[in-house]
């Protein structure tokens, strides 16, 4: 990256349009906008960070499509990475990627016929094919290092980063012309005091993103915390979160609807954190009668709790439904057909799916061969058939499957290790979890 980036600037240098003194002053202004930029980045996942950067750059490469933009690129880039800390091999690479994709865009732009706004305004077929091949390099690379430093698939990872921030970006475009048109009509005073509200509102939505994922990161720790009881559930929530959210997809169900779809299934066992519940969890065999009649509390349980917080007040019925049947035989309010929330149809399918391919004490995990079949076989029976059949087709299945790998390496099955334990003087021995002595 940090060569193709060299070679695209040395390339420009030599063979581009040469920048008047206009266009580098614009480029001076846009480079300390894309420092302050780079400073205002923040962590959208733990190997990517959000960033309007983007912005001055694309700004600056309409107002100077040559050299200047690119080394305007490069230096606020540089300095921005720079400040915020990062590791020396991540500043080469964000810079570096950065100037590659504006350097592949600007080239286009000039191709198509694209000026300087300092002179003309710029033509929509220019624009476009500027904005659309930076955004799809940048994520592109993004993408590639992150897919060979976690081992995933660099077209899923792209296609889910361009589809995740589609809506964004489009509403950006405006953006990139509006400032640099601003620069070439008003001047950088009057294009500095209009950026000072986006600057504003940026910070504002990154408080939002920071509130959300302290959000996000508290149910995963209230789940972990009770899936902790139980050494035979190790990231079930989760895994059944993850299934939930292709099974919902696969539905029908997109954007919102598949999100809130996803986060009842992950809070699907909240209510296991009752105590009646403690001991039972910890047994590695299969249960009595009486204990199973217990375990049919859950539902109800969990759907309490998740009733008193107010953001996830039409998340109850699928939450308290998600044991029930399609034929009426499921718990605890015996709904039959339609009558069973959508949302619970569909965790009752993920919930299926994790539980038969997690090994138990008494039996072996199930292969995905063998959970399709069950799948089938219980279509219309215990499953919504509907919701099987899209399931079971070609393409759905095959986004299950991976989410299933997925999920292996995100929120990998760990029971407890087992011990072998003495009952009295009776010579008999049984197997529990280590560290959760048991009598038998």
């Amino acid at each position: 990256m940090a060569v193709g980036a060299l070679v695209a600037l040395a390339a420009f240098l030599a063979l581009g349009p040469v920048p008047t003194g206009e266009q580098w002053r614009a480029a001076a202004f846009f480079a300390g906008f894309g420092v302050l930029a780079s400073a205002l980045a923040y962590r959208t996942s733990s190997t990517t960070l959000g960033s309007i950067g983007f912005l001055p750059s694309l700004s600056a490469a309409l107002v100077s499509p040559n050299a200047a933009a690119l080394l305007t690129v490069l230096v606020s880039s540089l300095v921005g990475e720079i400040a915020v800390r990062r590791q020396p091999i991540k500043v080469v690479f964000n810079t570096s990627q950065h100037v590659l994709s504006v350097a592949a865009s600007i080239g286009a732009y000039l191709m198509l016929g694209g000026k300087s706004v300092l002179s003309e305004a710029p033509g929509i077929l220019p624009f476009f094919a500027l904005v659309v091949i930076y955004f799809t390099l940048n994520k592109l690379a993004v993408a590639t290092v992150v897919a060979a430093s976690s081992g995933g698939a660099t077209p899923t990872i792209w296609l889910k980063s361009m589809r995740g921030s589609a809506l964004y970006d489009a509403l950006a475009f405006p953006l990139i012309v509006f400032f640099a048109i601003a620069y070439a009509r008003l001047g950088p005073g009057w294009s500095a005091i209009l950026a000072l509200p986006m600057l504003g509102i940026r910070q504002l939505y990154r408080t939002v993103f920071a509130l959300e994922k302290i959000n996000e990161e508290l149910l995963q720790l209230m789940v972990a915390s009770i899936e902790a009881r139980d050494p035979y559930t190790s990231g079930h929530s989760q895994r059944v979160a993850m299934y939930a959210r292709v099974i919902a997809r696969a539905a029908g169900l997109s954007g919102k609807p598949a999100e809130r779809a996803e986060t009842a299934a992950l809070l699907h066992d909240v209510g296991k954190i009752h105590e009646e519940f403690a001991v039972i969890l910890r047994k590695p065999g299969r249960l009595t009668d009486e204990e199973f009649e217990v375990m049919k509390t859950h539902p109800a349980k969990s759907a309490e709790l998740v009733a008193k917080v107010s953001h996830f007040s039409d998340l109850v019925p699928a939450v308290q439904s998600h044991h029930e049947a399609w034929d009426g035989s499921g718990y605890p309010l015996k709904q039959k057909g339609v009558e069973v929330p959508l949302g619970a149809r569909i965790i009752a399918l993920a919930d299926t799916v994790d539980a038969m391919t997690t090994s138990r004490p008494y039996r072996k995990g199930m292969s995905l061969d063998q959970v399709k079949a069950e799948i089938a076989r219980e279509s219309g029976r215990q499953f919504d058939p509907q919701i099987c059949e899209k399931l079971l087709s070609p393409a759905a299945w095959a986004t299950l499957v991976s989410a299933h790998e997925q999920a292996q390496i995100d929120h990998p099955f760990i029971p407890a290790k087992a011990v072998k334990v003495e009952v009295g003087n009776t010579g008999e021995f049984v197997a529990v979890p280590s560290g959760k002595l048991v009598a038998r």
